[in-house]
């Protein structure tokens, strides 16, 4: 995604169904921060991931049917 971003080809980078884990190792390895977080859970089941969001100023998102 690095690659699209550097010559200006997109504004943003999201990701989608990141853990922490692989939160924590996109912000330690990567060039840019993701801008965005989408996942299709109940947001009272991530208190960690989105504490780390926060933190990082990554903008957290569900989705999902509305069923």
């Amino acid at each position: 995604m690095n690659k699209v971003k550097d010559p200006q080809l997109a504004k943003s980078i999201g990701v989608s169904n990141f853990t922490l884990d692989l939160l924590q190792r996109i912000v330690k390895t990567g060039k840019r921060v993701p801008a965005i977080r989408r996942h299709p859970y109940n947001y009272a089941l991530w208190k960690d991931v989105l504490e780390f969001s926060v933190k990082h100023s990554i903008v957290t998102e569900a989705y999902g049917s509305l069923e």
